[in-house]
């Protein structure tokens, strides 16, 4: 006989389900309650923190400005004026040599120092924030940065070819048909094939209207004006190292075109303008151009068409250029292969062209920069700033900008 017993009494459950839900309350309202005292303080300490960093990138612009204003308005009180060849002066005024606390606010301020950096045109910036002040600081950032400023291309000719050809190799230049190149100050020729006035830049000299540091042939009848004390075409000329730009300069070039949305891959096709200011068109795997790119790497861009509104800014083409048609361009056009121009007088070229001929493997290949019949006209302003369309400040190099412990 099986017996089974029925507990049917449950009475007393309830009460203990209250307590473990009491205790679980009183548990939760106990840590809340420490959440309160703490995360004020927690708070508290944040704060200074993020003025101490915020103050540093005070010190970061500081810098920035004192270099800017240097270059436009040297005699400014408080600047930092750089010599021709971007060399800060010895010894760093103060507060730039890190030894001053420059007060913002009764929240603190901040220290800063900048050095040379890699390149002429890049200078290391050290900035620390305090909070309240240096002597006693309830909080410390310090952060650094390269900053750095689009290098001034100074050309020497309104064409120049060559400078990084490989050993062995030769540039040769042909300038042909009834191509106008203006190197004065005044327009030149006339009719369809006028060429606008040029203009030059304080302490820059050109030396010609084309050169090349292999050879300049002329075809055709071609109408040459020299720049004052110079030469109509110059052979074996020897271009200053400021004149071309360092993979590291292509590297800056490429970061901010990329900014823009002006970086482009590959062969390009253009008949009708893109947007002015810096363009950047890479190898088609974004490598950097070396003798030995493969050549189905190397890109081309074709310019043509009819450009009436015009275009102004730096071109820049790790690889060949073709321009033909009436395309008005303004500022700077740099190829580190080669440019061929062809062209009518409604396709005047203002600024400079330079052609670095990087390319060439063997010295039996030859890059032609032939220019048809567009007038190109020498000008140092417009290649600086990209006729205007170029920021002459000095920014902080993309990348760069870390935050580091220590004082």
């Amino acid at each position: 006989m099986k017996i089974q017993t029925v507990l049917r009494n449950e009475q007393g459950i309830a009460l203990v389900m209250a307590l473990i839900v009491m205790v679980t309350l009183a548990a939760l309202i106990g840590v809340l309650a420490m959440l309160a005292t703490s995360e004020p303080q927690i708070a508290d300490n944040q704060l200074p923190s993020a003025q101490a960093r915020a103050l540093a990138e005070s010190g970061l612009q500081r810098a920035l400005w004192a270099l800017s204003t240097g270059q436009t308005s040297p005699s400014t009180s408080g600047v930092l004026a750089l010599d021709a060849n971007y060399n800060l002066p010895s010894p760093v005024p103060s507060p730039y040599d890190g030894s001053m606390f420059v007060s913002v606010s009764s929240i603190g301020g901040f220290k800063v120092t900048v050095t040379s950096g890699a390149q002429a045109n890049e200078k290391i910036v050290t900035a620390v924030g305090f909070v309240p002040d240096a002597t006693s600081p309830r909080a410390i950032k310090k952060v650094t940065a390269v900053v750095t400023r689009i290098k001034w291309i100074d050309p020497i000719c309104a064409l120049c070819a060559g400078g990084e050809n490989p050993p062995g190799t030769t540039t040769q230049v042909q300038v042909g048909g009834s191509a106008t190149v203006n190197g004065t100050a005044s327009t030149q020729g006339h009719g369809g094939n006028a060429a606008p006035a040029g203009a030059f830049c304080s302490g820059v000299t050109p030396t010609s209207d084309v050169a090349s540091t292999g050879t300049v042939s002329v075809n055709g009848s071609p109408n040459l004006y020299a720049p004052p004390g110079g030469s109509a075409t110059m052979n074996n000329a020897s271009f200053p190292s400021g004149m071309l730009l360092s993979d590291s300069d292509m590297s800056v070039l490429k970061s901010l075109a990329k900014a823009k949305g002006t970086y482009y891959r590959g062969n390009q096709t253009w008949t009708s303008p893109p947007a002015s200011g810096i363009i950047f068109v890479d190898t088609t795997d974004g490598s950097v151009l070396t003798a030995s790119t493969p050549a189905a790497n190397v890109p081309v861009v074709d310019i043509h068409g009819n450009w009436n509104s015009g275009w102004s800014g730096w071109l820049i083409v790790a690889g060949t250029i073709h321009i033909s048609g009436e395309t008005p361009m303004t500022g700077l056009i740099y190829a580190q292969n080669d440019v061929t121009l062809n062209g009518t007088g409604n396709g005047t070229i203002q600024g400079a062209i330079i052609t670095t001929n990087r390319i060439d493997t063997a010295s039996t290949t030859v890059d032609s920069n032939d220019i048809g019949n567009a007038p190109l006209t020498y000008n140092c302003p417009d290649v600086r700033n990209g006729g205007g369309k170029l920021s002459q400040n000095w920014f902080v190099k993309p990348g760069t900008y870390r935050e580091v412990p220590g004082q």
